[in-house]
């Protein structure tokens, strides 16, 4: 009688642990495809269960598996957010070479370059209205706080200077790319570490004036202007992270 108990518990373990690796694999096939981007919220636990069909043990199960792998970061009374789709055992040895030192933030600025060229000849091809509207709106908020008067308005420029790209990321509908966009950018976030202070009074300006030409190419429809905009923007940014180089006015 105790060993047939003992082996319905058995069983009952191997099924919740089955459901977890098939809720796991679904929520990775989500990140994936791109219907969760990196930095979203995933849905709270109540819709998610309704939405896999399992039980809040299973799920949270299978959260704790994504989260242990690095594909989502659970924060206290805010929920889960994704943190990319790109595994870890690809991510850490970067990441640790670039805490290290041993590789500089201009030989991630290189390999951005040659993947935003395309990212941006892509987005140039049928740029829908609504991700325009978003490219358009990045530029104000860069315009209003480019006089970098206070470190929130620094913030502020940085982070719309960022969504600019993303957007243009986004507008590939390559979810992969999506991905490996957000993952370069975070090395660079590693590898220097800017403030207010160190930027020159010109950059704001300038930085504003190459994004501006992006954005006039893709609204062109105009790839091969739009990779040429986005190359000078990325030469612009080389010379101002390189001590060895001379900086454009």
């Amino acid at each position: 009688m105790a060993g047939h108990k003992t082996e319905k518990a058995t069983q009952a373990i191997q099924a919740n642990s089955r459901r977890s690796d098939q809720t796991s694999h679904q929520l990775i096939a989500l990140i994936f495809e791109g219907r969760l981007a990196p930095g979203s919220r995933l849905p709270g636990e109540r819709e998610m269960t309704e939405m896999f069909g399992v039980s809040r043990t299973t799920l949270r199960d299978a959260l704790n598996r994504l989260e242990t792998r690095g594909y989502i970061n659970r924060r206290s009374k805010s929920g889960s957010y994704v943190c990319t789709a790109l595994p870890q055992p690809f991510r850490e040895p970067i990441e640790e070479i670039v805490d290290s030192k041993v590789i500089g933030t201009s030989a991630i600025i290189e390999l951005r370059k040659v993947l935003e060229l395309w990212a941006v000849a892509k987005a140039a091809q049928a740029p829908p209205k609504q991700s325009l509207g978003a490219l358009d709106q990045c530029l104000k908020t860069m315009e209003a706080n480019s006089a970098f008067r206070t470190d929130s308005q620094f913030a502020r420029y940085r982070d719309a200077d960022l969504k600019f790209h993303q957007v243009i990321a986004e507008m590939t509908g390559n979810p992969l790319y999506i991905h490996l966009f957000h993952f370069f950018v975070d090395l660079v976030r590693r590898s220097i570490s800017l403030s207010r202070q160190l930027v020159p009074g010109h950059f704001a300006a300038n930085n504003l004036r190459r994004h501006e030409e992006v954005l006039k190419a893709i609204k062109e429809e105009n790839p091969e202007r739009a990779k040429q905009a986005m190359l000078a923007h990325f030469q612009y940014v080389e010379e101002y992270i390189s001590p060895t180089k001379h900086r454009r006015p």
